[in-house]
């Protein structure tokens, strides 16, 4: 199969992939909902296999890699993108006040934007140096939905550089974008 992904470089690439997750077990608190998600997820060597085409394709030699992950898949993640050859900057924790408690035990209120680069950093804009923490706070709204304090997260670090969405839901202005739910 052919992926098709804009014919320009990029030099920051967001990506938010459809990990091989499910609703969990169905609940007598929600008995329309089903253990599917709403969208089609992807094995884990397959989503590194179309990250590794797309790096290849679109990334600039030299770019940075801002990936969503849960605890779940957050070493094997880690693990990969060494393996390709990026290195870990930062953890980013998205604090989003709200969760799920699968199984009804702890609440899961948080998931980690990972920040790799490859072979080097790309300097952040000067006047951003430690304004940010590593915790971004916004409530949770759909399911899987990212939260906007993400994009203006990358976009104040890096305002000049073009910027990729991978598995993107909707399009945004100074981004390109890619994804089946387009």
């Amino acid at each position: 199969m052919e992926l098709l992904f804009p014919d320009k470089k990029f030099e920051i690439l967001y990506t938010d992939p459809p990990w091989p997750q499910s609703k969990g077990g169905l609940r007598k608190s929600r008995p329309n909902q089903n253990e599917k998600l709403d969208y089609s997820v992807m094995s884990l060597e397959d989503i590194f296999i179309v990250h590794k085409t797309a790096t290849e394709k679109v990334m600039q030699d030299t770019h940075t890699v801002f990936m969503w992950a849960i605890d779940k898949f957050l070493v094997e993640t880690c693990i990969e993108m060494e393996r390709l050859g990026y290195k870990l900057h930062a953890r980013i924790i998205w604090n989003k006040t709200n969760g799920v408690a699968p199984a009804f035990t702890v609440r899961y209120s948080h998931e980690y934007l990972l920040w790799f680069y490859k072979p080097k950093m790309i300097p952040i804009e000067i006047s951003q140096r430690g304004k940010w923490t590593t915790v971004l706070e916004e409530k949770a709204t759909n399911h899987s939905k990212k939260p906007e304090i993400a994009y203006k997260f990358i976009e104040s670090l890096y305002p000049s550089q073009a910027k990729f969405e991978m598995y993107a839901r909707n399009t945004r202005w100074g981004w390109d974008s890619w994804g089946n739910e387009l």
